[in-house]
């Protein structure tokens, strides 16, 4: 139903729109007409629809025509996480955040768990079914002085309960190595405390650090710690100081120095930041060609993804480098810039030709002076 429906604005839906066929179940459809713009799919659904009424119809349609807009967005998000899974991406996110791009984590330090859990309270659908879910990326990291779990959640919306699922994520992580304790300690218990709490008095958890990476168009305004989602108007600082707080780390990708990263993290960020200029985006293509027209197919696809670049991903093996094995995102880039300048030209001639039709020709005079005299185009 979604790829006949488009983006929920086709002529066929225009056309239940405007006739609004479906608001009496005593009207009939019109089935030639609506097969003909719309499809046998969609036809099949409106005369399941026909007895809901208009009312729910249009809900449909728009329920389906969100989760339309959503694929796109939604298909980053599991490209960046996909990315984020790999050990030399994740000890670079960490190196690059937290320690200005000095390699205190290695990806040899790295290693595989568990980051499914299925009891979080989040989990239940509308059915009332519990639903599988997991972490976008977690490790553990090991050496000889310390031992913990390094997460990272990626996030291109806003999340009014992040805070709620970042709390949550962990403590089903800690959850699970309780579990595993209790296991490990049976028959090895000495006293009653120890045999209350199934611990020994030695055991310890694994700490869990959690980075919330942001890739989304909007800023961050959405909540930073658990007390932002809490109603505290009214409480005394008594007891309000008593309110256990949950403060999440919250890193957006545009405002991350790329000069921290080593990886193709770098490249991402640059031209995440660039992507809306694209005279910048010549620059930074130009200043980083080395690195930039050096990739592997993983990044290629992650940074045509993350920046909505579907052509060029379609366009792939016309920047393959053959003897490497590589591919040249510089290239993509110019290629890109320069279509999209041919793009405005082409919009400026429709444009003129318009208001020639329409008979505005003092406009044109004027405007034809402006690009005679060597003026920006931002002047006109």
């Amino acid at each position: 139903m979604g790829c006949a429906l488009h983006d929920g604005r086709t002529a066929g839906i225009q056309f239940v729109w405007d006739k609004r066929i479906m608001r009496s179940g005593e009207e009939s459809f019109e089935k030639d007409t609506l097969t003909e713009y719309c499809g046998e799919v969609v036809w099949k659904w409106l005369q399941f629809l026909k007895c809901a009424g208009y009312r729910k119809f249009l809900g449909v349609i728009d329920f389906c025509w969100k989760e339309r807009r959503g694929v796109w967005m939604g298909r980053q998000n599991d490209a960046f996480v996909g990315y984020l899974n790999r050990d030399e991406i994740l000890a670079d996110l960490y190196n690059g955040c937290l320690y200005e791009g000095e390699e205190v984590i290695l990806p040899g330090q790295l290693s595989e768990v568990q980051k499914n859990y299925s009891r979080t309270l989040m989990n239940y659908g509308r059915n009332g079914l519990r639903k599988h879910r997991e972490r976008d990326a977690i490790k553990m990291f090991s050496n000889r002085k310390m031992m913990v779990l390094l997460a990272a959640e990626a996030q291109n919306n806003l999340h009014l309960a992040m805070p709620f699922r970042c709390m949550e994520y962990d403590t089903e992580e800690y959850s699970r190595q309780l579990k595993k304790l209790y296991e490990e300690n049976s028959g090895m218990l000495t006293d009653s405390t120890e045999y209350l709490s199934r611990l020994r008095r030695t055991d310890r958890l694994i700490p869990v650090v959690t980075l919330v990476i942001y890739h989304g168009e909007e800023e961050w305004n959405a909540p930073k710690r658990l007390s932002d989602m809490l109603k505290l108007q009214g409480i005394d600082e008594k007891l309000k100081s008593l309110i256990t707080d949950y403060p999440i780390h919250v890193f957006c990708l545009k405002d991350l120095q790329e000069e921290y990263f080593h990886t193709n993290l770098r490249e991402l960020i640059g031209l995440m930041k660039r992507q809306k200029n694209k005279e910048e985006l010549r620059k930074y293509c130009k200043d980083n060609e080395e690195r930039i027209s050096r990739m592997d197919a993983s990044a290629y696809d992650m940074i045509c993804i993350m920046l909505n670049r579907e052509d060029l991903l379609e366009k792939k093996t016309k920047y393959l480098k053959e003897e490497s094995e590589e591919y040249d995102m510089c290239k993509a880039m110019e290629d890109w810039a320069e279509e999209c300048r041919n793009e405005g030209r082409a919009s400026l001639l429709e444009l003129i030709s318009r208001m020639a039709a329409g008979g505005d020709a003092e406009f044109i005079v004027r405007l034809s002076e402006k690009r005679g005299d060597g003026s920006d185009d931002k002047e006109i």
